[in-house]
Protein backbone atom coordinates (compact mmCIF):
# COMPACT_ATOMS: atom_id res chain seq x y z
CA UNK A 1 0.00 0.00 0.00
CA UNK A 2 3.01 2.49 -0.76
CA UNK A 3 4.04 2.42 2.99
CA UNK A 4 0.73 4.41 3.39
CA UNK A 5 -0.72 2.54 6.67
CA UNK A 6 -0.04 4.94 9.69
CA UNK A 7 -3.86 5.97 9.79
CA UNK A 8 -5.37 1.88 9.14
CA UNK A 9 -2.62 0.00 11.51
CA UNK A 10 -5.70 -2.13 12.52
CA UNK A 11 -3.67 -5.69 13.17
CA UNK A 12 -0.62 -6.86 14.65
CA UNK A 13 2.18 -4.73 12.24
CA UNK A 14 0.41 -1.45 13.83
CA UNK A 15 3.31 -2.21 16.50
CA UNK A 16 5.69 -0.67 13.87
CA UNK A 17 2.90 1.60 11.76
CA UNK A 18 1.65 2.94 14.64
CA UNK A 19 1.13 1.90 17.78
CA UNK A 20 -2.08 3.88 18.95
CA UNK A 21 -2.99 1.57 16.23
CA UNK A 22 -2.90 -1.53 18.21
CA UNK A 23 -6.42 -0.39 20.00
CA UNK A 24 -8.35 -1.86 17.12
CA UNK A 25 -7.26 -5.54 17.72
CA UNK A 26 -10.09 -6.92 19.85
CA UNK A 27 -8.68 -9.60 20.74
CA UNK A 28 -4.75 -11.45 21.43
CA UNK A 29 -2.89 -11.77 17.93
CA UNK A 30 0.10 -13.08 16.39
CA UNK A 31 1.90 -12.89 13.58
CA UNK A 32 5.13 -12.98 11.51
CA UNK A 33 6.56 -11.28 8.54
CA UNK A 34 9.52 -12.46 6.17
CA UNK A 35 10.71 -10.04 3.94
CA UNK A 36 12.77 -11.09 0.74
CA UNK A 37 15.22 -8.56 0.28
CA UNK A 38 18.04 -7.75 -2.08
CA UNK A 39 21.30 -9.49 -2.16
CA UNK A 40 19.68 -12.25 0.01
CA UNK A 41 18.73 -9.95 2.94
CA UNK A 42 16.29 -10.92 4.80
CA UNK A 43 13.66 -8.56 6.89
CA UNK A 44 11.90 -11.03 10.18
CA UNK A 45 9.40 -9.71 12.21
CA UNK A 46 7.39 -10.94 15.22
CA UNK A 47 4.96 -9.09 17.04
CA UNK A 48 1.93 -10.49 20.17
CA UNK A 49 -0.39 -8.26 21.17
CA UNK A 50 -3.07 -8.59 24.16
CA UNK A 51 -6.07 -6.08 24.89
CA UNK A 52 -7.10 -5.62 28.08
CA UNK A 53 -9.73 -3.26 28.82
CA UNK A 54 -9.11 -0.10 27.21
CA UNK A 55 -5.32 -0.60 26.49
CA UNK A 56 -3.02 -3.42 24.40
CA UNK A 57 -0.15 -4.46 25.52
CA UNK A 58 2.49 -6.35 22.94
CA UNK A 59 6.20 -7.17 22.32
CA UNK A 60 8.11 -7.91 19.39
CA UNK A 61 11.82 -8.62 18.01
CA UNK A 62 12.91 -7.40 14.51
CA UNK A 63 15.98 -8.69 12.69
CA UNK A 64 17.87 -7.63 8.97
CA UNK A 65 20.76 -9.58 8.11
CA UNK A 66 22.33 -11.74 5.39
CA UNK A 67 24.70 -13.62 4.67
CA UNK A 68 28.57 -13.14 5.80
CA UNK A 69 29.90 -10.63 3.50
CA UNK A 70 33.94 -10.81 1.99
CA UNK A 71 36.53 -8.03 3.78
CA UNK A 72 39.30 -7.00 2.51
CA UNK A 73 41.87 -4.27 4.14
CA UNK A 74 42.55 -0.74 1.81
CA UNK A 75 44.79 -2.77 -0.06
CA UNK A 76 42.42 -5.16 -1.14
CA UNK A 77 43.52 -8.21 0.26
CA UNK A 78 41.39 -10.14 1.61
CA UNK A 79 40.42 -10.54 5.73
CA UNK A 80 37.98 -13.29 5.95
CA UNK A 81 34.31 -13.04 6.19
CA UNK A 82 32.62 -11.09 8.56
CA UNK A 83 28.78 -10.54 9.33
CA UNK A 84 26.39 -7.67 9.79
CA UNK A 85 22.83 -7.66 11.22
CA UNK A 86 20.57 -5.77 13.03
CA UNK A 87 17.90 -6.80 16.25
CA UNK A 88 15.77 -5.05 17.84
CA UNK A 89 12.85 -5.47 20.84
CA UNK A 90 10.07 -3.65 21.35
CA UNK A 91 7.26 -3.55 24.25
CA UNK A 92 4.46 -1.43 23.31
CA UNK A 93 1.26 -0.09 24.36
CA UNK A 94 -1.75 1.71 23.01
CA UNK A 95 -4.71 3.17 24.94
CA UNK A 96 -7.66 4.76 24.08
CA UNK A 97 -7.92 7.63 25.67
CA UNK A 98 -11.77 8.41 24.24
CA UNK A 99 -14.24 6.37 21.12
CA UNK A 100 -12.44 8.83 18.68
CA UNK A 101 -8.71 9.28 20.44
CA UNK A 102 -5.95 6.73 20.77
CA UNK A 103 -2.57 7.13 21.37
CA UNK A 104 0.83 4.76 22.07
CA UNK A 105 4.33 4.29 22.47
CA UNK A 106 7.14 2.04 21.83
CA UNK A 107 9.95 1.36 23.68
CA UNK A 108 12.72 0.15 22.01
CA UNK A 109 16.55 -1.93 22.54
CA UNK A 110 18.36 -1.95 19.36
CA UNK A 111 21.55 -3.86 18.68
CA UNK A 112 23.44 -3.67 15.47
CA UNK A 113 26.89 -5.39 14.87
CA UNK A 114 29.33 -4.88 12.33
CA UNK A 115 32.42 -7.45 11.90
CA UNK A 116 33.53 -7.71 15.54
CA UNK A 117 31.74 -4.40 16.60
CA UNK A 118 28.30 -4.37 18.54
CA UNK A 119 26.59 -1.07 18.76
CA UNK A 120 23.62 -0.74 21.68
CA UNK A 121 21.04 1.90 21.70
CA UNK A 122 17.33 2.90 23.14
CA UNK A 123 14.63 4.12 21.62
CA UNK A 124 10.84 5.09 21.71
CA UNK A 125 8.41 5.55 19.08
CA UNK A 126 5.55 7.90 19.62
CA UNK A 127 2.19 7.36 17.82
CA UNK A 128 -1.77 8.90 17.64
CA UNK A 129 -4.96 7.87 16.11
CA UNK A 130 -8.06 10.00 15.57
CA UNK A 131 -11.35 8.46 14.26
CA UNK A 132 -12.92 11.75 13.29
CA UNK A 133 -16.54 10.83 12.52
CA UNK A 134 -16.00 12.79 9.30
CA UNK A 135 -17.50 10.70 6.66
CA UNK A 136 -15.39 7.56 7.98
CA UNK A 137 -11.91 9.72 7.86
CA UNK A 138 -9.50 8.25 10.52
CA UNK A 139 -5.86 10.27 11.15
CA UNK A 140 -2.80 9.39 12.30
CA UNK A 141 0.91 10.15 13.19
CA UNK A 142 4.04 8.17 14.25
CA UNK A 143 7.03 9.69 15.37
CA UNK A 144 10.07 7.20 14.80
CA UNK A 145 13.56 6.67 16.52
CA UNK A 146 13.27 8.79 19.34
CA UNK A 147 16.40 7.88 21.07
CA UNK A 148 20.25 7.78 21.78
CA UNK A 149 22.94 7.55 19.36
CA UNK A 150 24.48 4.45 17.86
CA UNK A 151 28.41 4.52 18.27
CA UNK A 152 30.80 2.56 16.39
CA UNK A 153 34.71 3.25 17.59
CA UNK A 154 34.97 6.56 17.66
CA UNK A 155 32.42 7.44 14.95
CA UNK A 156 28.41 7.62 16.33
CA UNK A 157 25.49 8.63 14.43
CA UNK A 158 21.71 10.02 15.54
CA UNK A 159 18.99 7.24 15.04
CA UNK A 160 17.12 7.36 11.49
CA UNK A 161 14.23 10.06 13.32
CA UNK A 162 11.08 9.89 10.99
CA UNK A 163 7.81 11.42 11.44
CA UNK A 164 4.96 9.78 9.70
CA UNK A 165 1.45 11.85 8.97
CA UNK A 166 -1.54 9.72 7.23
CA UNK A 167 -4.98 9.50 6.48
CA UNK A 168 -7.52 6.65 6.16
CA UNK A 169 -10.66 7.17 4.19
CA UNK A 170 -13.53 4.54 3.69
CA UNK A 171 -15.35 4.81 0.77
CA UNK A 172 -18.10 2.52 1.48
CA UNK A 173 -19.63 0.54 4.47
CA UNK A 174 -21.14 -2.49 2.32
CA UNK A 175 -18.08 -3.48 -0.17
CA UNK A 176 -15.47 -1.24 2.13
CA UNK A 177 -12.59 0.56 0.01
CA UNK A 178 -10.10 2.51 2.45
CA UNK A 179 -7.67 4.52 0.74
CA UNK A 180 -4.83 6.08 2.28
CA UNK A 181 -1.78 8.28 1.99
CA UNK A 182 1.38 8.86 4.81
CA UNK A 183 3.73 12.01 4.75
CA UNK A 184 6.86 10.87 5.68
CA UNK A 185 9.61 13.19 6.77
CA UNK A 186 12.83 11.39 7.56
CA UNK A 187 15.81 13.97 9.21
CA UNK A 188 18.19 15.51 7.02
CA UNK A 189 16.08 14.70 3.86
CA UNK A 190 12.79 15.70 1.97
CA UNK A 191 9.37 15.32 2.27
CA UNK A 192 8.13 11.89 0.49
CA UNK A 193 4.44 10.67 0.54
CA UNK A 194 2.75 7.31 -0.04
CA UNK A 195 -1.04 6.52 -1.77
CA UNK A 196 -2.30 3.21 -0.62
CA UNK A 197 -5.91 1.23 -1.43
CA UNK A 198 -7.58 -1.58 0.09
CA UNK A 199 -10.54 -3.19 -0.63
CA UNK A 200 -12.18 -6.15 1.51
CA UNK A 201 -14.09 -8.69 -1.16
CA UNK A 202 -16.70 -10.06 1.63
CA UNK A 203 -14.88 -11.34 4.61
CA UNK A 204 -12.22 -13.26 3.30
CA UNK A 205 -10.36 -11.89 0.82
CA UNK A 206 -8.70 -8.27 0.51
CA UNK A 207 -6.78 -6.83 -2.46
CA UNK A 208 -4.05 -3.98 -2.37
CA UNK A 209 -2.32 -1.65 -4.42
CA UNK A 210 -0.22 1.40 -3.64
CA UNK A 211 2.92 3.71 -4.70
CA UNK A 212 6.06 5.21 -2.48
CA UNK A 213 6.36 8.62 -4.21
CA UNK A 214 10.11 9.47 -3.10
CA UNK A 215 12.30 11.54 -5.24
CA UNK A 216 15.57 9.60 -4.25
CA UNK A 217 13.85 6.16 -5.44
CA UNK A 218 12.16 5.35 -8.61
CA UNK A 219 9.61 2.65 -7.75
CA UNK A 220 6.90 1.14 -9.12
CA UNK A 221 3.18 0.22 -7.95
CA UNK A 222 3.33 -2.28 -5.47
CA UNK A 223 0.65 -4.71 -5.28
CA UNK A 224 -0.69 -7.75 -2.84
CA UNK A 225 -3.46 -9.38 -1.49
CA UNK A 226 -4.72 -10.78 2.10
CA UNK A 227 -6.57 -14.26 3.14
CA UNK A 228 -8.83 -14.52 6.10
CA UNK A 229 -10.17 -17.55 7.00
CA UNK A 230 -11.71 -17.49 10.71
CA UNK A 231 -8.57 -16.66 13.22
CA UNK A 232 -5.91 -16.77 10.53
CA UNK A 233 -4.79 -14.26 8.17
CA UNK A 234 -2.16 -14.72 5.38
CA UNK A 235 -1.23 -11.49 3.48
CA UNK A 236 1.46 -10.76 0.35
CA UNK A 237 3.24 -8.22 -0.95
CA UNK A 238 5.00 -7.53 -4.08
CA UNK A 239 7.38 -4.28 -4.73
CA UNK A 240 9.14 -3.80 -7.62
CA UNK A 241 12.93 -1.61 -7.68
CA UNK A 242 14.02 -0.49 -10.82
CA UNK A 243 17.61 -0.83 -9.63
CA UNK A 244 17.93 -3.15 -7.34
CA UNK A 245 15.54 -5.84 -8.75
CA UNK A 246 11.95 -7.38 -6.90
CA UNK A 247 11.17 -7.83 -3.30
CA UNK A 248 8.28 -10.40 -1.82
CA UNK A 249 7.14 -9.96 1.86
CA UNK A 250 4.92 -12.78 3.30
CA UNK A 251 2.80 -12.63 6.85
CA UNK A 252 1.21 -14.66 8.79
CA UNK A 253 -1.65 -13.60 11.51
CA UNK A 254 -3.26 -15.34 14.23
CA UNK A 255 -6.04 -14.30 16.64
CA UNK A 256 -6.50 -16.25 19.78
CA UNK A 257 -10.84 -15.73 19.90
CA UNK A 258 -13.16 -18.34 18.93
CA UNK A 259 -15.27 -17.55 16.27
CA UNK A 260 -18.52 -17.05 18.78
CA UNK A 261 -16.27 -14.21 20.23
CA UNK A 262 -15.25 -12.96 16.64
CA UNK A 263 -18.76 -12.60 16.10
CA UNK A 264 -19.69 -10.83 19.34
CA UNK A 265 -17.06 -8.38 18.76
CA UNK A 266 -17.92 -7.36 15.22
CA UNK A 267 -21.53 -6.99 16.14
CA UNK A 268 -20.38 -4.55 19.01
CA UNK A 269 -18.41 -2.69 15.98
CA UNK A 270 -21.08 -2.78 13.67
CA UNK A 271 -23.75 -1.25 16.58
CA UNK A 272 -21.29 1.33 17.58
CA UNK A 273 -20.67 2.38 14.04
CA UNK A 274 -24.84 2.52 13.79
CA UNK A 275 -25.03 4.54 16.44
CA UNK A 276 -22.45 6.98 15.36
CA UNK A 277 -23.77 7.23 11.90
CA UNK A 278 -27.20 8.07 13.60
CA UNK A 279 -25.64 10.91 15.49
CA UNK A 280 -24.18 12.15 13.04
CA UNK A 281 -27.61 11.67 11.04
CA UNK A 282 -29.45 13.67 13.71
CA UNK A 283 -26.80 16.16 13.57
CA UNK A 284 -27.45 17.50 9.87
CA UNK A 285 -30.90 16.80 10.37
CA UNK A 286 -31.31 19.12 13.12
CA UNK A 287 -28.73 21.73 10.97
CA UNK A 288 -31.37 21.14 8.11
CA UNK A 289 -28.56 19.51 6.06
CA UNK A 290 -31.18 17.11 4.73
CA UNK A 291 -29.21 15.36 1.81
CA UNK A 292 -26.17 15.03 4.15
CA UNK A 293 -28.62 13.35 6.89
CA UNK A 294 -30.27 11.03 4.35
CA UNK A 295 -26.32 10.05 3.51
CA UNK A 296 -26.04 9.24 6.99
CA UNK A 297 -28.99 7.67 7.55
CA UNK A 298 -28.40 5.42 3.72
CA UNK A 299 -25.55 4.28 5.34
CA UNK A 300 -26.75 2.67 8.33
CA UNK A 301 -29.35 1.03 6.35
CA UNK A 302 -26.55 -0.66 4.29
CA UNK A 303 -25.36 -1.87 7.87
CA UNK A 304 -28.75 -3.20 9.27
CA UNK A 305 -31.78 -3.10 6.21
CA UNK A 306 -34.00 -3.60 9.21
CA UNK A 307 -32.95 -0.34 11.26
CA UNK A 308 -36.50 0.94 11.33
CA UNK A 309 -35.15 4.49 13.47
CA UNK A 310 -32.82 5.14 10.13
CA UNK A 311 -36.05 4.30 7.72
CA UNK A 312 -38.00 6.63 9.32
CA UNK A 313 -35.74 9.30 9.98
CA UNK A 314 -34.39 9.05 5.85
CA UNK A 315 -38.26 9.26 5.10
CA UNK A 316 -38.76 12.52 7.62
CA UNK A 317 -35.46 14.20 5.62
CA UNK A 318 -36.40 13.56 2.34
CA UNK A 319 -40.01 14.80 2.68
CA UNK A 320 -38.34 18.12 4.16
CA UNK A 321 -35.98 18.16 1.30
CA UNK A 322 -39.35 18.04 -0.93
CA UNK A 323 -40.92 20.64 0.83
CA UNK A 324 -38.00 22.76 1.03
CA UNK A 325 -37.92 22.75 -3.05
Amino acid sequence: MGEAYVALADDISGIYWNPAGLVQLGQEEAGLTYNKWFEDIGYYFFGYAHPLNDSVFAVSVYYLGGEDIEGSDEGSNPTGDFSVYDLAFALSYGRKLTDRLSTGLNLKFISEKLEDEVSNVFAFDLGGLYKTGIRNLDLGFNIQNIGTRIKFIRQSESLPLNYRFGMAYRLFSSYPVTLTLDLNKLKSKDIYFGLGAESWIGEYLALRIGRKFDPTIDDGFRFGFGLRVENLRLDYAYTPHKILGDTHQFSVGFSFAGPEIEKVVKRKEREARITSLYEEGMAYFDQKQYIQAIAKFGEILQLDPENKEALRMMKEANRLLMEEK
